[in-house]
C-alpha cells in the first residue's frame, strides 16, 4: 500500500508542479489563471492536451515548443519534477500527519515562488495568503490548541523581519530585504514556530549565499531571490526537526 500511495503522490506531484509553476509565471504576468488555456510563452499558442503532460513531454519535445521550436524554460521542468519527488517525499516520511500537511503545503508554495521570484522577483501576496489558510486550517484540524500561539508567532517573525529590513536599510543605504520576503518570515513562523523559524532563516542565508557565489558572474545587480530558499530551510528544518527540536532543547 505504501509504494502505491508514494506512485500516486509521485504523479499527484508532478502535475501540481506543472500547474504551480504555470501560476509562478501568471500571477507575476496579471495571467487569469483558468483563461487562457495553456500557451507557448514565445509564440502564444494553445498547447494541446498531450503537450501538457508532466514531465514526458517536455522530454518527448526535447525542451522546446512544439509550433515555434523555442526552448522551454527548464525551471518548469524543475517544478514538475520537484513536485513529483517532494510529494512522495512528504507521504514516505510523515504519512498524513500534520506534518505530511505542513511540508506539503510549504512544497507547493514553493514551487509558486521558484517561478516567480527567480524569474521576475515577485512573491505573490496571493499564494502567500492561501499558504496562511492552508496552514491554520491544518492546525484547526490536528492540533487546535495551538492555533492561537502559531499565529502570533508568524505575527511576530513578521515584525522582527521588518525591523532587520528597516536596520538593514539604514546601514546598507539599500533595500536590504524584499517585502514579500518579509511577509514569508511570517508564514514560516506560523509554520514551524519561532526558534526554528531562525533555524531555517540561517540555512537559507548558508544556501543563498552559495547560490550569489555561483551565479555572481550572471547577476551583476547583486540581486538574490532569496523566497526559494527561506521555504526550502523551512523544508530542510521540518524533515531534520528531530535532530533540530533535540539540539535545540540541548543548547537552551
Amino acid at each position: 500500500m505504501d509504494i502505491i500511495f508514494t506512485v500516486w503522490f509521485a504523479v499527484l506531484g508532478a502535475i501540481m508542479g506543472s500547474f504551480l509553476g504555470c501560476m509562478g509565471y501568471r500571477i507575476p504576468n496579471k495571467i487569469k489563471t483558468t483563461y487562457p488555456s495553456s500557451f507557448c510563452s514565445s509564440c502564444k499558442k494553445s498547447l494541446k492536451w498531450y503537450m501538457n503532460i508532466p514531465i514526458i513531454s517536455y522530454i518527448v519535445q526535447g525542451g522546446r515548443c512544439v509550433y515555434c521550436k523555442e526552448k522551454i524554460g527548464f525551471i518548469y521542468f524543475i517544478c514538475e519534477v520537484l513536485g513529483a519527488l517532494m510529494f512522495s517525499l512528504n507521504y514516505i516520511l510523515f504519512k498524513f500527519n500534520i506534518e505530511f500537511f505542513i511540508a506539503t503545503i510549504l512544497t507547493c508554495t514553493l514551487i509558486v515562488t521558484i517561478v516567480s521570484d527567480f524569474e521576475y522577483y515577485y512573491i505573490s501576496d496571493r499564494v502567500l495568503v492561501l499558504s496562511v489558510i492552508g496552514l491554520i486550517l491544518t492546525y484547526l484540524i490536528f492540533d487546535s490548541s495551538t492555533v492561537i500561539m502559531k499565529i502570533v508567532i508568524g505575527v511576530i517573525l513578521f515584525g522582527v523581519m521588518f525591523a532587520i529590513k528597516v536596520f538593514g536599510n539604514i546601514i546598507f543605504k539599500r533595500e536590504s530585504l524584499g517585502d514579500g520576503d518579509i511577509k514569508l518570515m511570517g508564514v514560516i513562523g506560523l509554520a514551524l514556530g519561532f526558534l526554528n523559524s531562525f533555524v531555517a532563516l540561517f540555512i537559507a542565508s548558508v544556501i543563498g549565499l552559495i547560490f550569489s557565489f555561483i551565479t555572481i558572474k550572471r547577476n551583476k545587480e547583486g540581486i538574490i531571490p532569496f523566497g526559494p530558499f527561506i521555504i526550502i530551510g523551512a523544508l530542510i528544518v521540518l524533515y531534520f526537526s528531530n535532530i533540530i527540536d533535540s539540539f535545540i532543547f540541548n543548547l537552551f
